[in-house]
């Protein structure tokens, strides 16, 4: 009976330290932001609001069909002069950027940033399934000027980049997130599809990266930002195609380019189902050369979250892809999530994000040292971090 008994305790012991040491690996979300949020213009034009969310979502992808051509969301706004509108010229080089290139592009972002506090708010519900994707906190008129939290300080950029047939909007509440906790953040709004027509996607892929420097000049330069950003710690963000994304213009030459265009400017990025390659047609595709060893040339800190139902963006081939990276790495696994995440998932993603942030674009030792040694997120759904893609050093 006593053997029993002493058994049973021992077994209870063992189990107890285990779930402690799992519990001891847990990290907790990040604490919440107490900066208010504001956004430059957003406003779409009276006759354009009940159009229906099949046909903005046209206008957001940029194929909305209009008398002349295909519309894209700059198209439609209410007060465009006072809206974060860049015209992009594109090289003359087809075999880079196709039937893009010589043109001229209207790119439309949206950018969020820490604020005063409002005594009288303007909040703007983007009409597009009814601000499921998150509500702006307090959109700028047109003739309101911008108040950032504290004038005299510098803050870290983020540059948010969305996916494949995909937009910008999906990145509202992200995008208020990220600002209530300090930083500035600019959401691109690519509308790839009004390339897709004339151009094959190789040279959609040339011009993500070509499209997201010239917004990031755009916005370094500009009166109201450029100030305002410390411009030692710019971060990116993006999930598949914005995965790809953030790693060329990280330094990773698409299809071994050298002409890929590189931003030395970006100190650190988030990866999100990174589009890395895949299995066409029977054939292994590798979007940074062979076997995408192109990605040695990446030396700042990267962080990869993958779903491992993930049928798009296949962990065979992100996991080895992270291997070739020079600098800080790590690696997230979201148990049994698919390419589009679900909710949990998404919350876990963006709370790894502001810790990655927190201790690269601030400097935060307590942050990195949370980060370097967390098995997991609290909350949302399983994940754990693979300590064996872990790279804490370029040296």
């Amino acid at each position: 009976m006593m053997t029993n008994s002493f058994h049973l305790i021992i077994i209870f012991l063992i189990s107890f330290f285990i779930s402690q040491s799992i519990i001891a690996n847990e990290i907790k979300p990040f604490p919440k932001g107490h900066f208010s949020v504001a956004s430059t213009n957003m406003e779409i034009a009276d006759k354009f609001i009940s159009i229906g969310d099949d046909k903005m979502h046209k206008y957001l992808l940029g194929i909305a069909k209009t008398k002349d051509s295909t519309g894209y969301i700059a198209d439609i706004l209410k007060h465009p002069n006072s809206t974060f509108i860049r015209h992009i010229s594109i090289p003359n080089k087809p075999g880079l950027y196709g039937a893009s290139s010589g043109k001229t592009l209207p790119i439309l972002s949206f950018i969020s940033y820490p604020t005063k506090p409002k005594l009288k708010r303007n909040p703007y519900t983007f009409p597009y399934f009814n601000g499921k994707f998150g509500v702006f906190e307090h959109m700028l008129a047109p003739d309101e000027k911008i108040e950032i939290a504290e004038s005299n300080k510098k803050y870290p950029l983020v540059i948010l980049t969305h996916g494949s047939s995909s937009h910008g909007i999906y990145s509202v509440k992200h995008a208020h997130s990220l600002a209530s906790k300090g930083y500035i953040v600019v959401v691109i709004m690519y509308g790839d599809d009004r390339n897709a027509p004339g151009n094959t996607f190789d040279q959609i892929a040339f011009l993500r990266p070509l499209l997201t420097k010239s917004i990031l000049d755009s916005i370094l330069d500009s009166e109201e930002f450029g100030d305002h950003i410390d411009t030692n710690n710019i971060g990116i963000s993006g999930h598949s195609l914005g995965g790809y994304t953030t790693l060329a213009i990280s330094g990773g030459p698409f299809l071994g380019n050298p002409q890929t265009v590189y931003d030395k400017r970006i100190t650190a990025g988030v990866m999100a189902a990174p589009w890395v390659g895949g299995n066409y047609n029977g054939n292994s595709f590798y979007a940074f050369g062979p076997n995408n060893e192109g990605l040695k040339s990446i030396t700042i800190p990267m962080l990869s979250l993958f779903g491992t139902k993930d049928q798009a963006t296949l962990s065979s081939f992100i996991l080895p892809a992270m291997k070739h990276l020079s600098g800080p790495t790590y690696v997230v696994e979201l148990i049994d999530q698919p390419h589009i995440f679900e909710d949990g998932s998404w919350e876990d993603k963006e709370n790894w994000e502001l810790w990655f942030f927190d201790a690269y674009l601030k400097g935060n030792k307590e942050s990195l040292k949370v980060l370097t040694t967390a098995k997991s997120m609290q909350g949302g759904n399983q994940d754990v971090q693979l300590f064996e893609y872990q790279k804490l050093s370029n040296k």
